[in-house]
């Protein structure tokens, strides 16, 4: 199954050596399917998903965050762009899913 979109994410770590502290970027993507939103290694129900929110200031590359509204709790990830296809799509799918829990 295709997913109906994708959204990359970025995680970063720092990581501190012998001599010296950098800070290391990697990206994953978050998939919006038709029955759930998978993110790295977690994968979430549709139907648990309440919202998709975000805040970003697009000065200089700055990073953003996008919040994973659930009905465990909101979930958190860096971003670099604006979802706003994944968000879109997300509505589309949202009036069938917004009574079923």
């Amino acid at each position: 199954m295709e997913p109906l979109a994708v959204h990359r994410c970025v995680e970063v770590k720092q990581e501190i050596g012998w001599i010296e502290k950098r800070t290391v970027e990697t990206s994953f993507d978050l998939l919006l399917y038709e029955d759930r939103i998978e993110v790295k290694d977690a994968s979430y129900p549709i139907k648990h998903v309440l919202d998709i929110s975000y805040r970003l200031d697009e000065r200089d590359n700055k990073m953003g965050f996008l919040y994973l509204h659930t009905t465990g709790g909101i979930r958190t990830y860096y971003i670099k762009t604006e979802p706003t296809d994944l968000i879109k799509e997300f509505k589309v799918l949202m009036p069938s899913t917004k009574y079923n829990m």
